[in-house]
Order: C-alpha cells, then sequence, then structure tokens
C-alpha cells in the first residue's frame, strides 16, 4: 500500500471514529467504503474489524458506566456462532441485495415510529439473542451493520450516553467474531499492518475528540443529529446497492 493511502486510511479512521463517538453509529459504514477503494472486500472485512475493535473498545472504556451490560451480553452471545454458520456465503451472497434490504429495513425501523408516534418497543431478553444471531450471520456477509442495530439500541436505552456505550459493547464482540472467523478462513489482513497501526491511531484520537463532544450535547440535538445521520447513511447504502 502506498504511504499516502495509508496517511488516507488514518486520517478518514481518526474522523469517523469522531462521528461514531458522537452519534454511536455510522462511522464504520464510511470507514469500510473508504477501505474498499483499495482493497478487495476478503481483505477490507477483517482489516475494517481490526480498527473498529480498537475505535469500540476505546469508546467502551470511555462510557464503560454508561453500558448495560446484560443488554450487550445477550446482545453478542450468538455473534461467533452465527457468524460461522454464515461464512460459506461470503464469497457467494447477493451483497447488493442484502445491503438495500439492510437499509430498507434501518428506514423503516427509524422513521415508522417517528412519523405514527409509536416508538419501536424494547427488545426482550430473548429478542435480544435473536437480534444479536441476525446480526452475527450478516456481519460476515456485508461487513457493518451499525444502522441495522442502531434503531433497536436507540429503543432500549434510556438517554444517549447509554446508547453510546452499550452498543459500542457490543459492537467491540462483533468485530472481534469477525476477526477470528477470518482469519480461521485464512484472510488475514497481514499485508496492511501498516495502514492497521494507523488507522488505530487514528480511532483512538477521533474517539477521544467525539466524545467530549457528546458529553456537551443536549439529548434533543443528539435526537436530531441521530435522525439525520442514520437517514443518510441507509440512504447511501440503497442507492449504493441499487446502482
Amino acid at each position: 500500500m502506498e504511504p499516502w493511502t495509508i496517511v488516507l486510511v488514518g486520517i478518514g479512521a481518526l474522523t469517523t471514529s469522531a462521528l461514531t463517538a458522537v452519534l454511536g453509529f455510522g462511522g464504520g459504514m464510511v470507514l469500510l467504503a473508504l477501505l474498499l477503494i483499495w482493497i478487495d472486500p476478503l481483505v477490507a472485512i477483517p482489516l475494517h474489524a481490526a480498527i473498529q475493535v480498537v475505535s469500540n473498545g476505546t469508546r467502551t472504556v470511555i462510557r464503560r458506566h454508561d453500558v448495560d451490560w446484560p443488554t450487550a451480553a445477550r446482545a453478542s452471545a450468538l455473534l461467533l456462532p452465527a457468524g460461522a454458520l454464515a461464512m460459506p456465503l461470503v464469497v457467494r451472497a447477493p451483497a447488493a441485495a442484502l445491503q438495500a434490504a439492510i437499509a430498507v429495513t434501518v428506514l423503516a425501523a427509524t422513521w415508522v415510529p417517528e412519523r405514527t408516534g409509536r416508538e419501536l418497543p424494547p427488545p426482550s431478553p430473548r429478542a435480544w439473542l435473536g437480534i444479536g444471531a441476525g446480526i452475527g450471520a450478516l456481519n460476515v456477509v456485508v461487513g457493518a451493520t451499525g444502522p441495522l442495530q442502531a434503531p433497536f439500541f436507540r429503543a432500549a436505552a434510556p438517554d444517549r450516553l447509554t446508547f453510546v456505550g452499550t452498543f459500542a459493547a457490543t459492537q467491540v464482540a462483533g468485530h472481534a467474531a469477525k476477526i477470528a472467523l477470518f482469519g480461521a478462513a485464512g484472510f488475514a489482513p497481514t499485508r496492511y499492518a501498516a495502514a492497521a497501526v494507523v488507522g488505530i491511531a487514528g480511532v483512538v484520537a477521533g474517539t477521544h475528540l467525539g466524545s467530549r463532544a457528546l458529553d456537551r450535547m443536549p439529548e434533543e440535538r443528539f435526537r436530531s443529529l441521530y435522525l439525520a445521520a442514520i437517514t443518510a447513511v441507509a440512504a447511501y447504502l440503497l442507492v449504493d446497492a441499487v446502482l
């Protein structure tokens, strides 16, 4: 990888992790899109996962007192076995169709409650296990499923800090599962170690910057930014899948 490309990965990691530290999601999808410009998907997904483990891990440490640990544990319990079952689909699945389905689901889960006044109900303990299994399977095929999960975590969280912290803790488990599964399949991103190191440094810095902004942000302002961001990400996914 060219030196200028490694620098761009670092800048992208810093910017997207700051975005995620403020909103709780979204930056990972943007970072994966950037990585796919230069790297084969079968390597980009585990490289992205390695960077995101540190990004979400840093955010989890910062927000450790806000994390709903029982919810994070239930949502993470089946990530690895579900991902293992889905691995054979990685090279054969219709990625565009899956991406479009995720985008439509995200928009529906976000805006139907918003427009009807009926909030998405918090998932039950058993439902969290099912959500985790579904995300575990999609994780290895699509690569970044944060926008799909976000509405469920937002519905279950009493405030923005709990949402960001709990979501980050679950994302650590999801990305760690991807690293394990792709590594076992022989797709370890060892050729891009320099990009990984620079990307990790970028996400640590970006997470600290974004977390400071989140601490100062009013709840209503966070809600407005959340709705705008998740709509923009879902729209991007849908357009990208169609084109």
